[in-house]
């Protein structure tokens, strides 16, 4: 995968002097330039560009619906700046599309097995002959083909996705009933890396005597999966309706840059183990956005 910005004249006239590794490091700091926030990237379509000989052309085609290979990638590109400027982060359910805007959201259905669901493009590539779409590596596992590699799909545009500030929250977005996502939860190595200060218990005995301390609780984890949130009460309510049957759905209100909005999530889970479970019972009842949240 590579990483360029919209800067292809002076890339095209270093082409002939530099060799080929070179040539991918100079399109990887170019990436990392250009105005855009910390973490949550910009809106981008992009010029035209040329990479082995085939040209690309980026353009906003809201009836985008294509079919072909998709293959994903992941750990080598694990914390890099997207195409956009987002952060890569191989266990969110993102894509790289060569020719779409980012960051939009569109329908991927493997037509191999029949799973489908919806992934926010913030990145470029593939950049091989008859590739359709790049993966991360989780989308690629829920959808079926981390294994085997590649998989025929189809890849239906949806609409813009909103943008992230550098604390991952949501700064703008389509102003309609549609689903508007929260930043994921990002798994850690650790379940307690970024959990509360571990606490010291003192305990006595009724007689006044000092027991021996016990060293260390570790606070309690809980763990929901999102449904969705909507700025519309009674389709919040809908969703909760539909899915109830998977477990404790619950509504909540919440604000978000002046908006009021109806947040749906299943749990809580004392456990990442079980809240994978609840994902993919919400995937079996047909339902295609559901990320791990932790508290």
């Amino acid at each position: 995968m590579m990483r360029f910005f919209s800067s292809l004249i002076v890339l095209f006239a270093l082409t002939a002097v530099l060799p080929a590794c070179a040539q991918l490091q100079f399109g990887a700091e170019l990436a990392k330039q250009g105005k855009r926030t910390a973490a949550g990237g910009i809106y981008k379509v992009g010029k035209p560009y040329k990479i082995a000989g085939e040209w690309y052309y980026p353009r906003e085609n809201t009836k985008y619906d294509n079919i072909g290979i998709a293959s994903w990638y992941g750990p080598k590109f694990q914390g890099r700046r997207t195409a956009n400027g987002e952060i890569f982060d191989m266990n969110l359910l993102t894509a790289a599309h060569p020719t779409l805007p980012m960051p939009v959201m569109v329908q991927v259905t493997n037509l191999e097995n029949g799973r489908s669901m919806k992934l926010r493009v913030n990145d470029r590539g593939p950049f091989k002959k008859n590739r359709e779409i790049d993966l991360s590596r989780r989308a690629a596992e829920i959808l079926g083909f981390k294994d085997k590699g590649t998989a025929r799909v189809r890849v239906k545009y949806l609409h813009r996705a909103p943008l992230y500030n550098q604390r991952g929250q949501l700064i703008s977005g389509d102003e309609s009933d549609s689903f508007v996502f929260d930043k994921p939860y990002t798994p850690t190595r650790d379940r307690y890396v970024s959990a509360a200060p571990i606490t010291e218990v003192e305990t006595k005995s009724l007689d006044g005597q000092d027991l021996p301390s016990k060293k260390s609780v570790l606070p309690e984890q809980k763990y929901y999966v999102q449904l969705g949130v909507f700025s519309r009460k009674d389709s919040a309510e809908a969703l909760r309706q539909k899915l109830g049957q998977i477990g404790q759905v619950e509504v909540s209100e919440l604000t978000s840059g002046g908006r009021q909005l109806y947040r749906v999530r299943v749990g809580p889970v004392n456990s990442r183990v079980d809240a994978n479970i609840l994902v993919d019972d919400v995937l079996d009842n047909g339902h295609q956005d559901a990320f791990i949240l932790e508290e």
